[in-house]
């Protein structure tokens, strides 16, 4: 499995280190908005996508 993109900001804590360096109030509330989507992305925060087998016999079910 590949990793997801969130692992580049979340290694080392990179993101939190460069948030903690910039002055007060001087990040964009997008910015934020956009980090926040990044990081729950693939998580049950985000929600998610179930793909179930058209068969009605069969219980089969993915997650993604």
């Amino acid at each position: 499995m590949s990793p997801r993109f969130s692992h580049v900001f979340q290694f080392g804590q990179r993101w939190l280190n460069w948030l903690n360096r910039q002055p007060p109030d001087s990040v964009r509330t997008v910015v934020m908005e956009t980090m926040v989507k990044i990081m729950a992305c693939g998580t049950s925060l985000m929600g998610w996508s179930i793909w179930r087998c058209p068969d009605l016999q069969c219980n089969s079910e993915k997650r993604g």
